[in-house]
């Protein structure tokens, strides 16, 4: 079993991850303010040109999500121990060389080099959400998922909160040193520069990978002697797909609640401008409420995973995103009150990180053991298209809306986000017994199939694969100096012990065969309460 010093020392990447994703927000929302006046001042003013400065920053974190969740896949099969890292620092290397073009478009009066350098950026967040999500999914022990990835959340949030702080810290800032102009447009192109450098330097330093993965290690604390955890984590020579109809509801959801956010930061400031004359003092203001209810939420998040499913906060994170929606339709005849627009927005709010959170921890697990690089790519790739197209759309519906008073009218934009949650509910509820842990899904726990998990398994079936995914990897009992066991034995020993193998890492959320058993009792289990479980067929 794990002692506390030992998990502690396992989980000694956190704080280095903390610090990366803290400052690559800083750094994004550190330049917003500053963008267009910065272009103008680089020789290009054209609104279209700032709105495809802002679109391409999207289209590299799409393409970057892919890409460098590819490279991390690539990277672990030859390499579990420096892969990870080597990996992260092609990421963060990307991050310095856009970051020297966008400062460089200011000195050299080419503003095309900052739509590179923004593209540069956009792949190094993606890239780098890629590969530290991959990477906490290794690692993490079961039950620890959803409040890691809660506390990568609150530090993200934090970051796009202070970001502004950040940039206003430099508005009376106004020399020149050694003909360069540093001033309130070009110091927060050189703070992204310098935090780029930071993250190098400490990634470089502090990134101490392991080789076992947080399952291996449970079942390393279960199994007899004689088992080879890796055969015991992968079914030995044979690999067990996860549920696609579990990976596309999810990919599905955290579209839908990426939309809502792009949506939501889209439209507020002029809404706020167009109907209650608010100044921009007052607006900012209700960006930093937004950003304050965001971080509370995404901290709650992981207090509320010990009491309640991950699947139960999912549900609960699609109705407040629909109700919130549904608060904010109006009609072409009236125009929402600020205490309703208001709360609203707050509904909105709370909804959104904890439909992200739990959105991807429970993806993580229903891909189990599988190369998680390239899906983790995948799934923040889909998130960042409602962020580049997403916008069109919501000032399109606003301006479709328009009365003759040139008042905006929000009924367009926010019975369209309701659509979206209303089907996106039906879809979450229609497949949530395929939404549980890969181990569960592929009937670890010696159950029969029941219901609609039965046909989820039997279509999973025949994508059994003759050789493990993972079997490129160096073998975790070749690490622990074990051998590997024969498929007789190894099948033998694993039924013996699948009661309580399964117990541990199942612990990360419970599955249930009804929606009012999601909540569950709340048992001091680290990954939350132990509803009633679904039964799923042994196909092993």
């Amino acid at each position: 079993m794990n002692t506390p010093s030992e998990i502690s020392s396992r989980n000694a990447y956190l704080p280095l991850f903390y610090f990366n994703v803290f400052f690559a927000c800083v750094s994004f929302s550190i330049i917003m303010p500053s963008l267009a006046p910065y272009l103008g001042r680089c020789g290009e003013s054209d609104p279209t040109f700032l709105a495809s400065v802002v679109a391409m920053y999207s289209i590299g974190e799409m393409i970057g999500s892919l890409a460098f969740g590819a490279m991390y896949n690539s990277a672990v099969r030859r390499d579990r121990l420096s892969g990870p890292k080597n990996t992260l620092v092609v990421v963060i290397l990307t991050s310095v060389l856009g970051s020297l073009l966008y400062v460089l478009a200011d000195v050299v009066k080419m503003p095309a080099l900052a739509l590179v350098g923004r593209f540069l950026e956009g792949l190094w967040t993606g890239g780098q959400q890629s590969v530290e999500q991959a990477y906490l999914a290794f690692v993490a022990l079961p039950g620890e998922r959803t409040a890691l990835t809660s506390k990568l959340g609150t530090f993200a949030v934090l970051g796009f909160i202070l970001g502004p702080a950040f940039g206003a810290i430099f508005t009376g800032l106004d020399v020149t040193i050694l003909g360069f102009k540093l001033d309130a447009y070009t110091a927060p192109g050189i703070f992204i520069v310098v935090a780029s450098v930071a993250m190098l330097v400490a990634t470089q330093n502090m990134f101490k990978t392991t080789a076992l993965s947080g399952r291996e290690i449970a079942a390393a604390g279960k199994l007899g002697d004689g088992v080879d955890e890796g055969e015991a984590a992968t079914g030995g020579e044979v690999a067990l797909a996860p549920s696609k109809r579990g990976i596309v509801t999810l990919l599905i959801m955290f579209f839908v609640h990426f939309y809502s956010f792009a949506v939501q930061e889209t439209i507020t400031t002029p809404l706020l401008l167009n109907l209650y004359e608010f100044q921009q003092v007052e607006v900012n203001l209700v960006f930093v409420g937004v950003g304050v209810l965001s971080l509370l939420t995404s901290g709650a998040v992981g207090i509320l995973s010990k009491f309640f499913s991950d699947r139960a906060m999912l549900v609960a994170s699609i109705v407040l995103g629909g109700a919130g929606s549904v608060i904010l339709i109006d009609s072409s005849s009236t125009i929402l009150s600020i205490p309703r627009f208001l709360f609203g927005f707050a509904v909105i709010t709370v909804a959104f990180p904890m439909g992200r959170n739990v959105t991807i921890s429970i993806y993580s697990a229903v891909l189990g053991d599988v190369e998680q690089g390239f899906y983790m790519g995948l799934m923040l790739a889909v998130g960042a298209i409602p962020r580049a197209l997403g916008p069109f759309w919501a000032i399109k519906s606003l301006q479709l809306a328009m009365d003759a008073e040139g008042k905006f009218h929000t009924y367009l934009e926010f019975e369209t986000a309701a659509a979206f949650f209303a089907l996106g509910l039906v879809l979450t509820l229609g497949t949530i017994n395929a939404l549980v842990p890969f181990e569960e899904f592929h009937g670890l726990n010696g159950g029969g199939g029941e219901g609609d998990l039965e046909g989820a398994v039997s279509e999973a079936t025949p994508l059994v694969a003759a050789k493990s995914p993972a079997a490129s990897y160096q073998s975790p009992g070749a690490i622990m100096g074990g051998t590997p066991g024969s498929q007789k034995r190894l099948k033998e020993r694993r039924n013996s012990n699948r009661p309580s193998l399964v117990a541990q890492i199942q612990g990360e959320f419970p599955s249930s065969s009804n929606i009012s058993g999601m909540a569950g009792s709340f048992q001091g289990e680290k990954g939350g309460g132990m509803g009633g479980r679904a039964k799923v067929a042994d196909i092993s």
